[in-house]
This record gives C-alpha cells, structure tokens and sequence, in this order.
C-alpha cells in the first residue's frame, strides 16, 4: 500500500481550498478566546423557509429576491464545506471558526447571523447587542458588530468585509437523480440531449428569475448541436436565444448566439451545466440554472 507524505498530505488540502472572495479583517472571540477572520466568501442562493424565520419576514415568499450567505472565517474553506453551511448542514470543526451573514438580497429585511462553531452553526440566543451596515450589491460590504451573551457561553465579533458575489445552487432535484459518471458523459449526452427541456429554475444575482424552454434540434457536428432557448422572465420579458451545445470536459457547455432583444435586457449566455440522469445544473459567474428533461 502505497504511503502519502505529511508534505503530499498538504498540499491536497491546499487544492481543496477555495481562495477568498474579498478581504475581511476582524476578530471573533468565543469566551475569551479570539480568532482572526482571515478569509470571507459571498454566495448567491435561492431563498428557504429557515431563512424567512431569522429575517422575520412573513414567509419565504417574501424573499423572492433570494438570500446572499457572506461567510468570514480564520481559515479557508472547501467548496463542500461552503455548500454544508449554506445548507444549514454543517457539522462543526476542530479548527473552523466563523461568523455567517444571512443577507435578503433585495434589502427589505435586515441582515441575520449565524456563529461557526466547533460544534457547528450556531444562533446565539440571549442578550445580543449589535451594530454596523451591510452594502449591497455586485460587492457586498460592511462593518459589524456584534456581542452575545448566554447563561455560559460569551461570544462577539467585529469584522470588516468587502467580497464578489457568486451564485450558489442547491440541489433539491438531485435527491432523487444520480451524476452521469465522466466516463459515460460523452455518451449519455449524444443519447439524452435531443429534446425538449424545461427549465426549472434559473436565478441571477440581480433580482431576476426565468421559466422556459430548451429545444435541442440538429446535430451539427459530432458531439454539437443547435438549440433555442425560450425564456419568460420575471420582468415580463419574452427572449429567445440559439444556442451552440458541445462537451467541454464532463460538462455540457452552451454558448449563446443571436437574440430577440438588445443585451441590456438579456445577455449571450455562456455556461457549463453538470450532466444528472435527466438533469443539467450548473452556473457561471452571474446565474445559475437546472433544466430538466421532459418526458412524452
């Protein structure tokens, strides 16, 4: 059996950790003890009921601008530990501590916090004094601070923060689905990809959400075909989109070409998407989206 070095060891961990979005400077003390907060991440999400309980919005219906997560921690962190947190399944750590921001993205409800604990995230009940601003925004900044104080536990923080948001998509829909393994991707893509395809979900980091359809037609090239995007926005726009489809890798890729309307109103997209037994998810920078296959 083959024996992996401290050094090899390392260095996984290093690749495993995601570099931050911003800068962040403050302290989180948890009775007594601090932790400099050394590395933020911004994620855009869609909003759930937990989510309407700590803004104190009526329901979650009153969130339709979804929810932006601004993590600060002392330490950096894997993609499957920020998927853990922003899924309220966070189980803790031995070296991880932190401080969550669960912000409603359209500004109507003040920002809510959660602490990153070793036992995993925890809402600090109490006497809590609090105070600062959060900037919304393509950036999100701000400057908090905040003490908590229970029966034995004493925790507070004042951080600082300035990061890029991304979008972050859940996957609700793949409860039930499994990956199509890279080794079968080229082929279930040939087979599956034909057809009519509907879009289930796609949200960006504006306000703006779309229903639709994907119709992927003529096959033009081995492994590439032609499809039109059509696509209801939340603004009552009507779009149309072609669109280039091929493999990039194990994942499918769209490249968007001409438009029904003037890009201030939708821009070109470009995206790679996850190929799921009949499922496509994925984002880019901006938007998020999963389409699922329709079946006759």
């Amino acid at each position: 059996m083959r024996t992996l070095s401290l050094g090899t060891l390392l260095l996984f961990a290093v690749m495993s950790a995601v570099a931050s979005d911003g800068t962040v400077k403050g302290t989180l003390t948890v009775n007594g003890k601090k932790f400099p907060l050394t590395n933020v991440y911004a994620r855009k999400r869609e909003a759930w009921p937990v989510d309407a309980k700590r803004l104190g919005a009526d329901n979650v219906k009153d969130l339709t601008c979804g929810i932006v997560d601004v993590i600060a921690t002392n330490e950096s962190l894997s993609n499957k530990t920020i998927a853990g947190i922003l899924q309220d399944d966070y189980k803790g750590s031995a070296t991880i501590r932190g401080v969550r921001f669960v912000i409603d993205a359209s500004g109507k409800h003040k920002w809510a916090n959660v602490f990153l604990l070793e036992e995993g995230s925890v809402t600090g009940y109490g006497m809590t004094q609090s105070d600062g601003s959060i900037t919304t925004g393509r950036r999100y900044s701000g400057e908090v601070h905040v003490k908590n104080e229970e029966v034995t536990q004493v925790r507070q923080f004042d951080v600082e923060f300035d990061a890029q948001v991304s979008p972050q998509y859940t996957r609700p829909e793949t409860e039930n689905a499994e990956p199509i393994p890279a080794a079968r991707v080229a082929e279930e893509f040939m087979k599956t990809l034909p057809g009519r395809w509907e879009i289930e979900r796609w949200l960006g980091l504006g306000c703006t959400t779309a229903t639709g359809t994907l119709d992927v037609g003529e096959q033009v090239s081995p492994h590439k075909f032609r499809g039109i995007f059509k696509i209801a926005t939340s603004n009552n726009d009507i779009i149309e989109e072609d669109v280039t489809i091929s493999m990039s890798g194990s994942k499918v890729h769209f490249e968007g070409g001409k438009l029904n309307v003037p890009d201030s109103v939708w821009a070109r997209d470009v995206i790679d998407l996850e190929l799921w037994q009949d499922l496509m998810i994925g984002n880019n920078a901006t938007d998020f989206a999963v389409l699922r296959k329709m079946r006759e």
